[in-house]
């Protein structure tokens, strides 16, 4: 993939110097601000067997790849509109070479994250491009990290425990160092594109990770999918770079168990899988995903992890075949 190191650099200042995020989600583009976390509780890969698999997965934050590098994965490709998106995850990578657990934690998930000082200790295991790119981004703040994490080129940073306790590459100083260990023998590889491009592709995946896309492109106010032309994506486009049996995590449920709530909303995810549809005369859906429940935290209030509080992945599983 090539990176295109000065209009990273224009683009970054643009977002360091916005006043305001937009109120209005219009779509991601090739340079937009960087989830520096999972919003997901990534601990649902736990219960998918991803040892020794070739996944597709969404770049994002890069926590997808790592806990995939965790699990035993063998090649993982990272897909992401967003190009700064792969600028993190090389600073996401060099950290992993260069830090013990406790150091990666504190650079990462602690008050002080982002420090200058500690960042001078993985420089040198950044690639050039890479290198040059932060290196211009800490000059670009004054080499304070505390205006690095509160400008616009970051979403909001997860709480420590929390963010802990949905990865398992963090879960432990041994699941941390297993994933180093393990990195050193995958093939990684990086492309940027959206995730609605999948299909037209020859590469073929045992797993594929779409994080929350469906909630943008079907739920949100400015879909660009009905429910229908989205089953007809999975079944009869992405489904052609899978292997025989092979899977697409392709919607995730925040707060999918509430209990606080007497009266739930209408639930257009449940309504969307539950659903049979007919596309050109093939009935498919009905009884085709796999729901992985996992523990979260409520949305609102910033609230730490609570069993009584639970996630759901939504998995596509080819291997139940058409229906005609």
């Amino acid at each position: 993939m090539f990176l295109n190191v000065e209009e990273a650099k224009q683009k970054s200042i643009e977002l360091i110097n916005q006043k305001s995020y937009s109120f209005y989600y219009s779509g991601f583009s090739g340079y937009s601000t960087i989830y520096p976390d999972t919003t997901e509780n990534l601990s649902y890969l736990e219960q998918i067997d991803v040892k020794n698999k070739e996944v597709l997965t969404v770049t994002g934050s890069f926590d997808q790849c790592l806990n995939l590098a965790c699990l035993g994965a063998k090649k993982i490709h990272n897909i992401d509109t967003n190009v700064l998106s792969v600028f993190y995850a090389g600073l996401k990578y060099a950290a992993l070479q260069a830090f013990s657990y406790e150091d990666y934690i504190s650079f990462f998930l602690e008050e002080n994250r982002l420090d200058y000082q500690m960042y001078l200790r993985l420089r040198q295991y950044l690639g050039v491009p890479f290198r040059e790119y932060w290196d211009f981004v800490y000059q670009a703040v004054s080499y304070s990290n505390q205006t690095l994490a509160k400008s616009h080129l970051f979403y909001s940073f997860g709480s420590k425990e929390n963010l802990i306790l949905s990865n398992p590459y963090l879960k432990s100083e041994e699941n941390y160092n297993q994933t180093k260990e393990n990195m050193k023998n995958i093939k990684i590889t990086f492309e940027e594109g959206s995730v609605l491009d999948i299909g037209k592709g020859e590469e073929k995946y045992d797993l594929m990770l779409f994080s929350n896309v469906e909630s943008y492109v079907v739920r949100d106010a400015f879909h660009s999918m009905s429910e229908e032309e989205y089953m007809d994506f999975l079944q009869n486009k992405a489904s052609r770079q899978l292997k025989p049996n092979g899977r697409i995590q392709c919607a995730y449920k925040y707060t999918y168990k509430y209990p606080r709530l007497t009266t739930l909303p209408k639930n257009a995810i449940k309504r969307l899988f539950a659903s049979k549809y007919t596309l050109d005369k093939i009935d498919y859906m009905e009884g085709k995903c796999r729901k992985v429940v996992v523990m979260s935290a409520p949305l609102k209030g910033g609230g730490s992890m609570n069993p009584d509080f639970m996630d759901c992945a939504y998995l596509y599983e080819q291997e139940k075949g058409r229906r005609r």
